[in-house]
């Protein structure tokens, strides 16, 4: 054949773009992989840094192994407030669940104090070795959903840990939910108290007293963001109460002894 015809002109461009293709193509899923393992590494380092290993992360400690070590996922019915293996927990997806009929639920209007509408049936949770657990939270803020994790010691009443992960508050007022110095109040709180009903609260745009007689349940409120603090609170409520996680941190407690 000759190097001029027109039939090896061509073939050699159509080669051509399928090695161009098979290259891209490549390219792309290995890039889909690396933005997959970092969405899981930020979810990992989240769920750890609220569940009380922020000093081992800040220390340079590898955020896959502490996190293989140290958490198991696990699935919770929030109907009967126990751990199912309903669904399969690895391929979950609470998120998504949230839109789907037949994996959700709504949420009468007069329990909805953290503004969601509708909630999954089953939770994503994560326990951790020494029998502490991390559990997820969301409702919506001033301007937009939040986020987070609320880690609660084996005692289940004592809040180890508390960060959102996602949210649009505004930066220097309600944004001040990502501040060390307010998440450092959180740890050693109690949520209930000892009839218990839920007692955990944040104070409206000021500071809680520690000499009162509830100061084991009171967080500081966010200076001159009054609304984000209320918000905080209707997400504290609702995934505290019978409708949240208080079914299943009370049939823990009583199994736990």
């Amino acid at each position: 054949m000759s190097n001029d015809s027109i039939l090896k002109t061509f073939l050699v461009a159509f080669l051509l773009c399928v090695v161009c293709s098979v290259l891209v193509c490549m390219a792309a899923l290995v890039r889909i992989d690396k933005e997959a393992y970092n969405k899981q590494l930020e979810i990992r380092k989240t769920v750890l840094a609220a569940g009380g290993f922020q000093q081992q992360i800040d220390d340079g400690g590898n955020i896959d192994e502490l996190f293989t070590t140290n958490m198991e996922l696990k699935l919770i019915d929030l109907d009967s407030g126990e751990f199912t293996t309903a669904v399969d927990s690895v391929t979950y997806n609470q998120k998504e669940a949230v839109s789907d009929p037949a994996l959700s639920e709504a949420i009468p209007a007069d329990l909805d104090v953290a503004g969601i509408g509708t909630r999954a049936k089953y939770a994503a949770v994560y326990q951790a070795t020494n029998g502490d657990l991390v559990l997820p939270i969301r409702g919506a803020g001033m301007w937009g959903p939040m986020y987070g994790y609320v880690a609660v010691a084996d005692d289940c009443t004592t809040i180890k840990g508390f960060t959102f992960y996602q949210h649009a508050e505004t930066p220097g007022l309600g944004a001040e939910v990502d501040n060390p110095r307010w998440k450092a109040q959180w740890p050693g709180k109690q949520i209930f108290d000892n009839s218990g009903a839920l007692a955990l609260k944040i104070v409206k745009n000021g500071r809680m007293d520690p000499n009162a007689a509830d100061a084991i349940n009171t967080i500081d409120g966010l200076a001159g963001a009054t609304v984000t603090g209320n918000k905080v609170q209707g997400i504290v409520r609702y995934w505290f109460s019978q409708h949240g996680f208080g079914k299943f941190l009370a049939n823990q407690k009583a199994k736990r002894g």
